[in-house]
């Protein structure tokens, strides 16, 4: 009698003992399969993370490209304009006196001769600003506060526009494309103010922060409405703008316009000071 309950229950711990371990191996294998699947999607997850970052870093390149490609395209309308507006206008009439000199070389016109000096000397001079403006190693050679000074200069030189500069007591020091890239904007704002704002005061202000610096250009001209650019048309922009807005976003920076009719025009360039921007 002891030994059949006995062995009724050692049968009995036997089955306990494959039913615990048949449930031990389902509930592992369930437990191994739910953090599978946990891993499976957290990989599935990076995957996409690293997808969608892929596409984002191309998405922006291939925008600076677009940007950088425009703001090269800017800069040769810019040369063709100068050379048609200025150079050929001033050589055609230089060209004029001498043909005019030439058909009654027996009355010889000793102003007009002068003149004509003064045009060609007008014109030497235009062609040297221009190889200065376009060579980056000329602008390289000096600081960006010596360039705006000089191109200030330049203003005053030849038009009856007053400038003011002002600019932080220690110099910034930039890297080669940095101050390319900004003196290419502070030209074109100014040129802006030449062409379309009829101001007679042009003011430029630097500023130099321990990671950033700004760049302030404000003129007394008749302004916009600047409600005209916040479309996405490009003509609303200008070329001059867009040109400004391209170069800044290559620098990582950012660019404000602040106008009103008749209430002037003051543009800000925040820049960092420890992009490489291709240097």
């Amino acid at each position: 009698m002891f030994q059949q309950n006995a062995k009724t229950l050692f049968f009995s711990i036997e089955e306990t003992s494959k039913d615990i371990l048949i449930e031990t191996i389902f509930y592992s294998t369930l437990i191994l399969l739910f953090f599978s699947i946990i891993v499976i999607i957290a990989i599935l997850k990076y995957r996409n993370k690293q997808r969608e970052f892929q596409e984002r870093e191309d998405t922006i390149k291939n925008e600076l490209i677009k940007a950088s490609l425009e703001s090269k395209e800017q800069t040769m309308e810019e040369l063709a304009a100068r050379l048609h507006i200025k150079l050929q206008q001033t050589l055609s009439l230089a060209k004029l006196n001498l043909n005019t000199m030439l058909m009654r070389p027996s009355n010889i016109d000793i102003n007009k001769i002068e003149s004509t000096k003064l045009l060609i000397t007008e014109s030497i001079k235009e062609i040297k600003d221009l190889s200065k403006d376009l060579d980056p190693k000329y602008i390289t050679g000096y600081t960006l506060e010596e360039n705006i000074a000089q191109q200030l200069q330049r203003v005053e030189d030849k038009t009856s526009i007053k400038t003011h500069f002002t600019t932080s007591k220690e110099e910034i020091n930039l890297k080669k494309n940095t101050q390319i890239f900004t003196y290419r904007i502070i030209q074109e704002a100014i040129n802006n103010s030449l062409n379309h704002a009829d101001a007679s005061l042009i003011a430029i202000k630097l500023v130099n922060n321990p990671k950033d610096f700004d760049v302030y250009v404000e003129d007394n001209g008749k302004g916009f409405d600047t409600s005209i650019l916040n479309g996405e048309s490009n003509k609303a922009k200008g070329i001059g703008l867009l040109s400004i807005q391209n170069r800044t976003q290559l620098m990582n920076g950012t660019f404000t316009i602040k106008s009103q009719p008749n209430n002037g025009t003051k543009i800000n360039l925040n820049i960092p000071l420890n992009e490489s921007h291709g240097d």
